[in-house]
């Protein structure tokens, strides 16, 4: 048997993480351009983006924990909709997990402190420059391959909700 609409955990999760997802997107593409001198304007910047980034980890981690317990919605398409629908939700779900994961073990291995929410962590490896740049290739381009599946994500929303009319956004609330 099928609901017709998600749980509450399920949508509390999505659009906080998509809030959250969102504003990390706007933030990194800003604080790149910030210049590296000793105000700690940079450092602060990177630091916010790091506690939202390890907040979003956990979330994701939460949110798949919960994958097998949530009720089951009713697709909302069949056939090869369905099954791009079921992929491109899987690689939503790959990319979540490994844009902050990268990003943080990126950190691991910088000559630079982490900080959740202002409080220095313990440093969990020595650095590692070989590792710090293969880290942060990886997490440069998982986000922008999540960029691209948001910006899908939404084109397949509006198609939903505006041509096929299936009141999509009703299962979302």
């Amino acid at each position: 048997m099928h609901a017709k609409r998600y749980d509450r955990l399920t949508v509390l999760l999505h659009w906080l993480m998509a809030a959250l997802i969102l504003a990390q997107i706007g933030l990194g593409l800003w604080m790149v351009d910030l210049p590296k001198d000793d105000s700690g304007q940079r450092a602060g910047w990177f630091n916010v983006h790091k506690s939202v980034g390890m907040v979003l980890l956990l979330l994701i981690a939460l949110r798949i924990a919960w994958l097998p317990w949530r009720p089951r919605v009713a697709p909302a398409t069949r056939g090869w909709q369905h099954r791009a629908a079921g992929a491109g939700h899987a690689l939503l779900y790959l990319l979540m997990l490994i844009v902050p994961l990268s990003g943080f073990l990126g950190s691991v291995f910088s000559r630079y402190p982490i900080r959740f929410m202002g409080i220095r962590l313990p440093r969990l490896a020595a650095p590692w420059d070989a590792a710090k740049e293969v880290l942060s290739v990886v997490h440069l381009v998982s986000v922008y391959t999540l960029m691209a599946m948001v910006i899908l994500h939404l084109l397949a929303f509006a198609y939903h909700q505006f041509v096929l009319k299936d009141r999509l956004l009703m299962r979302m609330r």
